[in-house]
């Protein structure tokens, strides 16, 4: 598996999609203490998450360092018909991708 994300572009890199993909297909993929309080907090799922990465609708990602102040990785918007799903998947040095936070809104 590639490790981390190139964070020399804001655009997104199919490797870096791919490789969250096949930490999911492992069950390498990780969920934050953040991420797991927020899933209550929104009634949602791990199934949910993993769903908005597996098909989302849109992906970005966030540099180091960006002005908003948001944590470095990717994140992805599964638009449903009422609400969207948004995770971001972070890069942990230990060498695995972490589900570092999600909302629903």
């Amino acid at each position: 598996m590639p490790e981390g994300f190139d964070f020399t572009t804001e655009e997104v890199q199919t490797w870096e999609i791919e490789a969250i993909w096949e930490a999911i297909s492992e069950g390498s993929l990780v969920f934050s203490l953040h991420a797991t309080q927020e899933l209550s907090l929104d009634a949602l799922h791990q199934e949910d998450v993993l769903d908005a990465i597996s098909f989302y609708d849109e992906v970005s990602k966030d540099l180091p360092g960006n002005a908003l102040g948001r944590a470095p990785g990717i994140n992805f918007d599964r638009h449903l018909e009422t609400v969207t799903i948004r995770a971001k998947v972070g890069w942990n040095w230990s060498g695995y991708y972490i589900v570092i936070t999600v909302m629903a809104n």
